[in-house]
């Protein structure tokens, strides 16, 4: 039985639910064709949240029920895992980075000619988009004629469209504000206008082909001509507090283009992806093979430990001393590790200031499980591990008498 067929006959699956039923057809057919990434990245969704990965074997003290809870795969690009890692990111960003100033959303997005250069060379090609992009907005920041500063910036490398077609952008969420290039004062800008999107793009376009002439000078030659000469999008809004935007990014950095999204199928066999016009804010859709759809989101596995986000200016990892500057100026409390915090002693009557979250911080021990039953935590019987096979379930004691 399908899983649409099991979900009532109603057509709609979740995203995971679409791969477990059609990708093991797609590997079937395309696998000699498909690079080894690929083909790792959907065999591992595949196994997701099964016995192939491993597991628990539990038991409630109370009815006696017995539950498997399989592993999950973990990876950046399964549609139904990374939220927990998702919410600890972001509350760690709430953390850092929201400051009481505005904030801007600005995007940098890469002509469709060079797209198929991306594709066949994603790494340095994101690498080379990540660097140019944030030199174009540090240089026109640095101008005396418009902030004569340095900006603080968190970019986070999306690769898709709503449509999922292959579409290279970048977004960076900018503190509306500089700290002066002596360090001693804050810039603020008009909460309305940063940068002159035109400037922007071109000066961005000029720093991204020199750079490309410089490090890969034998793509650069079968580059079109006419793509340096054309205007390069850039979109530059007002994001508020930033607290939205922040949320909007976080969403995809343990996921990929997808999420875990219903996908309906339907009668001819084909498949409707539902998404929102990103010009007019009206919902549309599109009709797609299976396949294709299939197709379409394997083009955004990301090369191997490639990191999807990156900070610059004075929000980079190194520059703590110049963070912390900007949220004395700003009045704000530093940020401190927990050994800083434990090294700085406080008056006695003063609480000392709770350590900050961090990507080194363990993880509190999970909660047993509920039954579903009676809802009662209950017990580890035994583990296993990939490769490895589950223990079966030997008679559970009758339940207790009330």
């Amino acid at each position: 039985m399908s899983s649409a067929a099991a979900n009532g006959g109603s057509g709609r699956l979740s995203f995971h639910q679409f791969l477990s039923e059609f990708a093991s057809g797609y590997l079937d057919r395309f696998a000699a064709k498909l690079p080894a990434r690929r083909r790792h990245i959907l065999t591992r969704i595949l196994m997701c949240r099964t016995a192939r990965l491993g597991g628990h074997l539990f038991r409630c003290p109370e009815c006696g029920d017995g539950h498997y809870q399989y592993h999950s795969c973990n990876d950046r690009h399964c549609p139904r895992c990374g939220q927990a890692d998702a919410d600890a990111w972001l509350a760690r960003q709430r953390q850092r980075l929201l400051l009481p100033v505005p904030y801007f959303l600005v995007t940098f997005t890469v002509p469709e000619p060079l797209r198929a250069w991306f594709a066949s060379q994603p790494a340095a090609a994101f690498d080379l988009l990540f660097a140019t992009s944030a030199r174009a907005l540090q240089d026109l920041a640095a101008n005396p004629r418009r902030l004569g500063g340095q900006l603080g910036l968190l970019g986070v490398l999306h690769t898709w469209s709503r449509t999922l077609i292959f579409h290279p952008h970048i977004h960076f969420l900018v503190p509306a504000g500089a700290l002066s290039l002596d360090g001693r004062c804050w810039i603020a800008a008009d909460p309305d206008f940063l940068f002159k999107v035109q400037v922007l793009g071109a000066h961005f376009r000029t720093l991204f082909q020199r750079a490309l002439h410089e490090t890969h000078p034998d793509p650069f030659k079968h580059i079109p001509s006419a793509v340096w000469k054309t205007d390069w999008v850039v979109h530059c809004e007002p994001a508020g507090s930033g607290e939205n935007a922040l949320r909007y990014l976080s969403r995809y950095i343990f996921k990929t283009a997808t999420a875990n999204r219903t996908v309906e199928l339907l009668d001819n066999g084909k498949v409707r992806w539902r998404y929102r016009d990103s010009n007019t804010g009206q919902p549309k859709s599109i009709l797609l093979e299976p396949d294709e759809l299939i197709r379409r989101f394997l083009q955004h596995v990301l090369p191997q430990g490639y990191c999807r986000v990156r900070c610059f200016g004075w929000l980079h990892p190194a520059a703590k001393v110049r963070a912390n500057r900007v949220r004395a100026l700003l009045k704000e409390k530093p940020l401190l590790t927990a050994q800083e915090i434990q090294a700085w002693q406080p008056p006695l009557d003063q609480d000392p200031e709770p350590a900050l979250p961090s990507d080194n911080t363990i993880p509190p021990a999970p909660k047993l499980p509920l039954c579903p039953r009676c809802r009662c935590p209950m017990q580890c019987l035994a583990h296993w591990h990939a490769g490895t096979r589950p223990p079966l379930p030997w008679p559970w004691p009758k339940a207790r008498p009330p």
